[in-house]
């Protein structure tokens, strides 16, 4: 096969390894399709269609795994993804994107022998264990902190919390900026909710600008 016309100069890519994911978050256009009963079959992407986009010609630098319809971490080719990349000469770095839930200790561990200091992990956390499963429905706390503690102890490279903020949740922000540094992340990054966000959770007691003063 030649070179893929379409990816010619560009040298990042943003993927979903399946369609599979655990939560049913009630912003994910998956989760909304699941509810009218249009949602397509849960299936992983092929190795040969993997292997095709990430071929050496076309000389991908960064490849991101993102929470768009599923978590990559419950992918059935995901693992098997990153041993293929791993045996590139030009490997392109990683960026994945997950909830962090629903992994045991070894697993975890398997996953950091397969990642590189380039690399980067960021969980998207949306509060602390009596509020991160309002938006995040079916999140696991303790699985998640066990996840984020095993990664932690077996990989070095850049970990960073992400945090949705919404009217349920707004009032946690400092205590889990404070814990995200306890569990040895290197940036925590509050950040508004989108048009995603269902109305009953839209921030309305306090401003984006008053949060800012407050992590300041």
């Amino acid at each position: 096969m030649g070179l893929n016309n379409s990816l010619f100069r560009k040298r990042r890519i943003v993927i979903d390894s399946s369609s599979r994911c655990n939560l049913s978050c009630p912003g994910c256009p998956r989760t909304k399709s699941m509810q009218k009963g249009t949602n397509g079959s849960i299936s992983d992407m092929p190795m040969e269609y993997f292997k095709a986009l990430v071929r050496p010609e076309n000389n991908i630098r960064r490849l991101t795994y993102n929470l768009t319809l599923s978590d990559a971490i419950y992918s059935g080719v995901f693992i098997e993804q990153l041993e293929y990349i791993n045996s590139l000469d030009s490997r392109p770095n990683i960026n994945v994107s997950t909830n962090g839930s629903g992994r045991n200790k070894e697993w975890w561990k398997s996953f950091a022998k397969l990642l590189k200091m380039t690399d980067r992990i960021e969980f998207a956390i949306d509060g602390l264990e009596d509020t991160n499963h309002i938006y995040r429905v079916n999140s696991k706390w303790n699985s998640i902190v066990n996840g984020i503690k095993t990664l932690r102890e077996n990989w070095q490279g850049e970990m960073m919390w992400r945090y949705v903020i919404f009217e349920h949740n707004y009032h946690q922000v400092l205590k889990a900026e404070k814990f995200a540094e306890e569990l040895g992340f290197d940036k925590f990054r509050p950040v508004i909710g989108d048009t995603r966000t269902p109305t009953n959770m839209i921030l309305r007691s306090k401003t984006w600008k008053d949060i800012q003063y407050d992590l300041s």
